[in-house]
C-alpha cells in the first residue's frame, strides 16, 4: 500500500454523517482543490464544491484547473457522488474519492473474498484491488466497527478501471475508504468526468448486487441464462465436462487423438454421450509453446486424427470444445505472422508478457510469449480465421478462450471490445456454437455462456450463475495421483476430486494417460456422481427449476 507521507491538504466536505474529499490525477501529478479558490454550497440533502484552481504538494504549489463535486443523499439514504476535473496543460488520468466516517474494519471485494483490519494489529490498510483486473464487479461491501454493512458501487456504463482500498490517515486520525476511477487511455484529455459512485448503508446485499445486474442488463446487454438466444440448447443437457489432456509444453503426450477415442468410448459406456462435453487442451502441439499457430498436433495424429476423434465423439452424442488462447502468443510466431505489433500495452505503453509460468521447472519463468490484444484488427482476424477452421473443417461444437479475463487500459485497442467482436462474428456464422471462457469479470458474462474459474466465487451473490454456467478449472486433478495434466498446477490443485463438493459447478473429469487404465474405480465414481447431478441456482440467479 503506497500512501503520501505528508498532509496532502484535501478539502473535506460533509453531508449528514460522512465526509468526502476528491483528488484529481493527471499523467504527471496529483492535485487537490485549491483551498483559496473553493466555493461550497449546502442544502438539506446536497452539498457541492467548486474549485477554480488546483493545489499540489500539500498546497505548496498551485496550478490552473478545476475540480467540481456534487454529493446528494437519496430517499433510501445512499450518497451519490459526482465529480469532474480539468487541468490547463496536463492530460487527466483518474479521480479518487475518499470517504470518511464509516469507521471501516473490512472490505469484501468478491464472494468470500474479504480483508479485515484487526483492531489490535499494526496493519492500517487494505491494499487496492481493481475491477476488472482482480475483481468481478465494480462493487464492494464494507463493514464498520459496529458490524453495519455499507456498499460502494460504481455506476459506470462503460468498462473502465476502478480501484478500491482503505488507508489510515494520521493527520485526520481516521480510516478512509478509497474509490478510484481511471479514464480509458484512448480517450484522455485535459478534462475528466467521473461516473457516479453510490455509497450507502444496506441491510440487504442482494438488492445491491441485483442493482449491478440491472446495470449490466441495461448498459451491456446481458441477458439471464434461461432467456439467452446465443447459447446452444444442448448445454442444458451437459452433466460432465471431460478434460482430455493432449501435449504438455515440454512435449509429453498424455493422449493421442486415437487414445482419446478409446477413452471416450469407455466414458460413454458409463454416461449418456449427450450429457458429456469434451474439453481439449493441448490438441495443437506443445501446450502454450506454439500459440497462436493452432494446427493439430502431428504427434497426436494431425488433422485427420483430430477429425476422426470429433466424428467419433459426435457418433457417441458428445460435444467437443478445443482450447485457444484469447491473448497468449509466442513472440517468434507472431513475428512470422506479421503481428508483433498486436502486443497489449498498459496505459503507460509498456508491453505485457505472459511471464508467470515456469513451464519446464528450471525455477525460472518462460517469458517468450506476449499477451496479444484481441482488439488489434490483425490479431482479431487471425483468431476468427482459426476459430472458423476448427468449426468448419474439424467440426467442433465450441471454442474455449484461455485468459479471457485479461484486460489492460491499452492506448490503442480494448481487449474487451475485441472479445465482443470475436463473439459476434462467431455467432453470426455459427449460431449454435458454444463460447467458453476462463475466469471472468461481470461484463464478460454476456460474451461467454460458460466459464471455468480458478476458485469458486462467481461474483457477489454468485451473480455469474444468473447469466452463465461454470465448471471446474483446467487444473482439476485426475483420479489417481491427482495430475493436473498439461496445466502448470501439476498436482492436486485445491485438493482431491472427492474433496471438492461444489454443487453449482458442472462435474469435471480430467483424463491423463493412466486415468482409466489404472484408476477406473475412481473414474466411475466421478461419472456416476455426474449422472445424478442437477444444476443448482445459488444467490441472485433468480431462477428455480
Amino acid at each position: 500500500m503506497y500512501t503520501i507521507g505528508y498532509d496532502f491538504g484535501d478539502t473535506l466536505i460533509q453531508l449528514k454523517q460522512l465526509q468526502f474529499a476528491v483528488r484529481l490525477f493527471t499523467e504527471n501529478n496529483v492535485y487537490a482543490p485549491d483551498p483559496d479558490k473553493v466555493t461550497v454550497s449546502k442544502e438539506a440533502n446536497l452539498v457541492s464544491l467548486k474549485a477554480d484552481g488546483l493545489s499540489w504538494a500539500g498546497n505548496q504549489e498551485k496550478a490552473d484547473g478545476k475540480i467540481e463535486v456534487e454529493i446528494t443523499v437519496e430517499k433510501d439514504g445512499r450518497y451519490v457522488v459526482h465529480a469532474k476535473g480539468s487541468h490547463s496543460t496536463e492530460r487527466c488520468k483518474s479521480m479518487l474519492v475518499q470517504v470518511l466516517g464509516i469507521n471501516l474494519q473490512s472490505i469484501q471485494f468478491d464472494q468470500n473474498k474479504k480483508e479485515v483490519i484487526e483492531r489490535n494489529s499494526y496493519k492500517r490498510d487494505i491494499k487496492a484491488k481493481h475491477y476488472p483486473t482482480s475483481m468481478k464487479m465494480p462493487l464492494v461491501f464494507v463493514e464498520d466497527q459496529a458490524n453495519n454493512k455499507w456498499f460502494a458501487l460504481s455506476k459506470d456504463d462503460k468498462l473502465r478501471l476502478k480501484g478500491f482500498a482503505s488507508h489510515y490517515d494520521p493527520y485526520l486520525q481516521t480510516q478512509i475508504l478509497d474509490l478510484s476511477h481511471e479514464e480509458d487511455k484512448r480517450f484522455r484529455s485535459n478534462e475528466i468526468v467521473m461516473p457516479p459512485w453510490h455509497i450507502g448503508f444496506t441491510q440487504n446485499e442482494n438488492e445491491i448486487i441485483l442493482e449491478r445486474c440491472n446495470d449490466l442488463e441495461q448498459n451491456f446487454g446481458l441477458v439471464p441464462f434461461h432467456q439467452r438466444k446465443d447459447t446452444p440448447e444442448w448445454l442444458k443437457d451437459i452433466k460432465l465436462v471431460t478434460i482430455l489432456h493432449g501435449e504438455h509444453w515440454t512435449g509429453h503426450v498424455f493422449n493421442t487423438f486415437s487414445d482419446m477415442e478409446k477413452r471416450l468410448e469407455w466414458i460413454t459406456n458409463e454416461i449418456d454421450g449427450k450429457e458429456v462435453l469434451v474439453f481439449l487442451p493441448g490438441w495443437d502441439g506443445r501446450y502454450y509453446n506454439n500459440y497462436p499457430e493452432y494446427e493439430p498436433s502431428k504427434r497426436m495424429g494431425g488433422e485427420e486424427g483430430l477429425k476422426s476423434f470429433v466424428n467419433r465423439a459426435h457418433e457417441l452424442g458428445v460435444r467437443v470444445v478445443p482450447m485457444l488462447g484469447a491473448n497468449n502468443a509466442n513472440i517468434e510466431t507472431m513475428r512470422k505472422l506479421g503481428l508483433e505489433d498486436a502486443v497489449t500495452r498498459d496505459s503507460w505503453g509498456l508491453e505485457k508478457r505472459c511471464d508467470w509460468v515456469d513451464w519446464d521447472y528450471d525455477l525460472s519463468t518462460e517469458n517468450n510469449c506476449m499477451l496479444a490484444n484481441m482488439g488489434h484488427p490483425g490479431f482479431l482476424q487471425h483468431m476468427i480465421d482459426k476459430s472458423n477452421y476448427l468449426v468448419e473443417t474439424i467440426g467442433v461444437d465450441g471454442i474455449f478462450l484461455d485468459i479471457s479475463i485479461f484486460w489492460a487500459n491499452d492506448p490503442h485497442y480494448s481487449p474487451y471490445e475485441g472479445l465482443v467482436k470475436w463473439a459476434q462474428e462467431m455467432k453470426k456464422h455459427h449460431p449454435d456454437l458454444l463460447l467458453f471462457g476462463e475466469n471472468s469479470y461481470d461484463v464478460l458474462w454476456g460474451v461467454f455462456s460458460i466459464f471455468h474459474e480458478l476458485g469458486y466465487p462467481a461474483g457477489h451473490g454468485h451473480a455469474l450463475y444468473r447469466y452463465c454456467r461454470q465448471t471446474h478449472y483446467l487444473a482439476y486433478p485426475a483420479p489417481g495421483m491427482g495430475s493436473g495434466g498439461i496445466h502448470e498446477f501439476a498436482w492436486n490443485q485445491s485438493g482431491l476430486p472427492w474433496e471438492r463438493e461444489v454443487p453449482e459447478l458442472i462435474p469435471t473429469l480430467s483424463v491423463v494417460s493412466d486415468t482409466i487404465d489404472k484408476n477406473g474405480h475412481g473414474t466411475k465414481y466421478l461419472i456416476h456422481k455426474a449422472r445424478n447431478w442437477n444444476q443448482v441456482y445459488p444467490g441472485v440467479t433468480g431462477y428455480q427449476e
